[in-house]
């Protein structure tokens, strides 16, 4: 072992360390409560805080309180430069992590909107911002303090004393409260509330803004539906250890041979964090990076493979058959989730293929078409009214209800904690421009 790689547990705790005196201080320093801040996990453009940025930047939308000329400035703010490329060619401002003015943008914003933790953003520069987690998914497994088994309940459950240095320093982000914690439903909400414990101060109840989109995609295609092939989506899980697709998906031959028999084209989109590749090309599978947003390649597939990934709830709001390839069930129980929140056997009965050779019928015969999600739990994921999206059409973009009610919750807690801004007071002016350069 070289001498840096001994090292380098050691900087972590002492950057871990510098972050939280640097997170402390900034919390004495005035906030914007109009401006507010975005990102997302592994420095993408995906999950909830996309499509609320997206939102709010391309309607204007202003906070109730501060009237029709004051809209939100809203920034996303990423470590990775394609990604800050990529949205400011598109006419939105970006911001790159540790530039001058990406972390200016932080330091004045009144409000910070995540899909994981601050870190998501920026861990030091957020203390004193409303924290908003618009969690990416919704708990099937077990999340947050509800972790049992994998290297994670060190860090919620730490059991040494290094443990408990490396939980209050290198994870910081993970002890940091959530001024907002947003959930789906009653039930959802009563997780979230034991999975964050006092780390969630709030838990709000609404539609995650990704399925906006994804609504309405959906109906357009089966408005649209013709005699093309039917397309499933293949979305596994993060699991302890990685993703590994052969093991998955052994023998691609007995798949396309499925395929073909159908006339189903197959798209494969693993998880953020996993790396997949093919063996080879394929006329009827494709791999779909796996950065590319997931709620809206659902808006244009007619049914989704998956084992324990939350996908299925999104799926089963916009009416997609669900197929559970669980194939790895009993080693995803003992080493990344011990348990679920719904009992799984009843959740996949009559609509699970536990081999690929299980699968390949199912795909074959187009039994798929039939594995409609079980509506009870669907309701109590959703609640128990039918799916209102009065989303962007053809003709104009309108405002989304869920995504304006979500706004003015945040609204009312930047307001309450950091007052209403006014140009030329205290705090001062911007160096940085209102483009979005960075």
């Amino acid at each position: 072992m070289s001498v840096r790689n001994a090292l380098a547990p050691a900087g972590r705790v002492l950057t871990g360390l510098v972050q939280r005196v640097v997170r402390s201080l900034v919390a004495l320093m005035p906030r914007d409560p109009n401006r507010w801040v975005f990102g997302s996990r592994g420095d993408a453009y995906v999950d909830n805080p996309r499509y609320l940025f997206e939102y709010l930047v391309d309607r204007g939308v202003a906070p109730q309180s501060e009237g029709p000329d004051t809209p939100v400035r809203a920034t996303w703010i990423s470590g990775s430069p394609a990604t800050v490329d990529r949205i400011v060619a598109d006419g939105r401002p970006a911001r790159l992590r540790r530039s001058l003015r990406g972390s200016w943008e932080v330091l004045r914003a009144g409000v910070a909107v995540y899909a994981f933790d601050v870190s998501d953003i920026n861990l030091a520069l957020t203390g004193g911002a409303v924290g908003v987690n618009l969690y990416h998914g919704v708990p099937l497994k077990q999340i947050e303090d509800l972790v049992t088994v994998g290297s994670a309940s060190r860090v919620y459950h730490p059991r040494t004393p290094i443990d408990r240095l490396r939980a209050a320093t290198v994870y910081l982000a993970r002890t940091v409260p959530n001024d907002v914690v947003l959930a789906t439903s009653e039930e959802v909400a009563d997780t979230m509330r034991r999975a964050f414990g006092a780390r969630a101060r709030s838990v709000v109840i609404g539609r995650p803004p990704r399925l906006g989109p994804a609504t309405v995609a959906a109906q357009r295609r089966r408005t649209a539906a013709g005699d093309g092939p039917a397309v499933l989506l293949y979305a596994p899980t993060w699991r302890e250890g990685g993703f590994q697709l052969n093991e998955a998906l052994p023998h691609l031959e007995q798949l396309e041979a499925a395929l073909a028999a159908s006339d189903t084209q197959l798209l494969i989109k693993g998880h953020l964090y996993d790396r997949l590749a093919l063996p080879r090309r394929s006329a009827s599978i494709s791999l779909v990076a796996n950065d590319e947003e997931l709620g809206a390649i659902l808006g244009d597939v007619d049914g989704v493979i998956t084992d324990y990934s939350s996908v299925m709830f999104d799926a089963a709001l916009i009416g997609l058959p669900v197929i559970f390839y669980p194939f790895d069930l009993d080693r995803y129980r003992r080493l990344s989730s011990g348990t679920f929140m719904f009992d799984y056997d009843d959740l996949v009965s009559e609509r699970v293929a536990r081999s690929f050779d299980q699968l390949t019928e199912i795909v074959a015969t187009g039994a798929w078409r039939t594995m409609v999600f079980p509506a009870s739990i669907r309701d109590r994921v959703w609640g128990s009214e039918p799916a209102v999206h009065n989303g962007p059409t053809d003709e104009a973009p309108a405002a989304d209800p869920a995504n304006r009610e979500l706004v003015r919750q945040i609204t009312e807690l930047a307001s309450d904690r950091h007052g209403r801004h006014r140009r030329g007071g205290r705090p001062g002016g911007d160096p940085a421009s209102a483009s979005g350069r960075r």
